[in-house]
């Protein structure tokens, strides 16, 4: 994978974010916190955590609702998965609870190939 793409791509979604700062705080949150289940990620892996970071901070400066969705959909994703996605979720404000479900995706599948 090229670096300087993967890094130009990050700082894209950092400022995309609407607060570059407040989503570097938050992508390293989300990094300490898998570190610390031993979960690691792909480079596409943390490219895409971020991605939907950006859009969580975003979401959460403007106030934009998510589409509802099927909480039962994710009865399958752990419990660490879904613990760490509500501590990164709770570290933003005026994001909805379904932030956590989708979220945890992202732990759920790099623990799943850790």
């Amino acid at each position: 994978m090229n670096t300087k793409n993967v890094d130009d791509q990050k700082m894209n979604l950092l400022i995309k974010s609407g607060d570059k700062e407040k989503c570097e705080q938050v992508f390293k949150l989300a990094q300490d916190l898998c570190s610390a289940e031993n979960i690691k990620m792909t480079d596409v892996q943390e490219l895409s955590l971020l991605s939907h970071l950006s859009a969580m901070v975003h979401r959460s400066l403007t106030g934009e609702k998510l589409a509802p969705i099927d909480i039962a959909l994710f009865s399958e994703v752990s419990g660490e998965a879904l613990a760490i996605a509500k501590k990164v979720k709770e570290s933003l404000t005026h994001l909805e609870e379904a932030e956590i479900y989708l979220l945890s995706i992202h732990f759920e599948v790099a623990k799943q190939n850790s």
